[in-house]
């Protein structure tokens, strides 16, 4: 379980090149008085002799937009739960073991830190975001911003991933985000939460759909009673109810057979759509 990260110097690049490197004897003594004692020393000598390992992966990913320090430290991260789960009895070095942890570390935080809009959720996703520009260099056209189908087509096959999934992460990672109260240019007052359309219906539809719904309700509780005793019974537990009752269900209340109550269902609908016109005066667009 790891508790905390064990304090280091600011500049943490310039610190790795310092840092001692361990011979195997001294590696396996410092992992194993951590885990079984919890001796602080030993974990700070085992992460100062690896932090040049995770500087060396974070250099690789210092073209995302993020501080270099913070990408070493998840690297950092990713060194201790390497030497939580490292079996120094098959006699191997730490290195191999926890570049795997120290990389996988610092591409989560990215994903999670690059953009506001989620990036990447399965393994062939994150194989895109991180894939992305270095197989577009090899196959693209370098004049050209976007790719062409064929050059998408060619990148979805080699990542296992969709073409639209392909389509939208080269948009991502070429325009990056665009927030919504952004201005749209240096000369504007507007930005860009004034283009989005809101699709809800303004005070006055509000006010109408309220008053026809008024207006429906009425005219349908006036029409049913127009109906049979039966009809109607079959219209409140088929129509208006929120959870309806079954024909076979009602077959079983009225001693008919479900095929009779669907007959009979038919039949009321029908007098029932001509009562409530004949009493709304209205013509039957009212009620679509």
């Amino acid at each position: 379980m790891i508790d905390k990260i064990p304090s280091l110097t600011n500049n943490l690049a310039d610190f790795s090149r310092k840092t001692k490197i361990l011979e195997k004897d001294e590696e396996f003594y410092h992992i194993e008085n951590w885990r079984n004692n919890r001796e602080e020393k030993s974990l700070q000598i085992i992460l100062n002799s690896y932090l040049r390992l995770a500087v060396s992966y974070a250099k690789k990913y210092k073209n995302y937009g993020l501080q270099l320090d913070d990408l070493i430290h998840e690297g950092v991260l990713g060194i201790m739960h390497a030497i939580e789960k490292f079996d120094v009895s098959k006699g191997f070095r730490l290195s191999t073991y926890a570049s795997w942890w120290i990389r996988a570390s610092i591409q989560d935080y990215i994903l999670k830190n690059w953009s506001v809009v989620k990036t990447g959720s399965t393994a062939s996703q994150k194989a895109l975001f991180f894939n992305l520009r270095k197989i577009k260099q090899q196959i693209s056209d370098v004049s050209s911003e976007y790719m062409g189908q064929n050059e998408i087509n060619k990148v979805s096959e080699m990542l296992n991933v969709k073409t639209f999934e392909v389509q939208n992460m080269e948009s991502r990672l070429s325009g990056g985000d665009v927030y919504l109260n952004q201005k749209i240019d240096d000369e504007s007052e507007n930005d860009f939460m004034n283009l989005l359309n809101d699709e809800r219906p303004n005070p006055e539809e509000v006010v109408e759909e309220f008053s026809d719904g008024k207006l429906k309700k009425m005219f349908i509780e006036k029409a049913i009673l127009s109906l049979s005793e039966r009809e109607r019974t079959i219209i409140q537990l088929r129509k208006l109810r929120e959870k309806s009752v079954t024909l076979d269900e009602l077959g079983k209340i009225l001693k008919i057979s479900k095929e009779r109550v669907r007959q009979i269902e038919t039949k009321a609908l029908e007098k029932l759509k001509n009562s409530i016109l004949d009493i709304s005066q209205q013509n039957k667009e009212f009620f679509i």
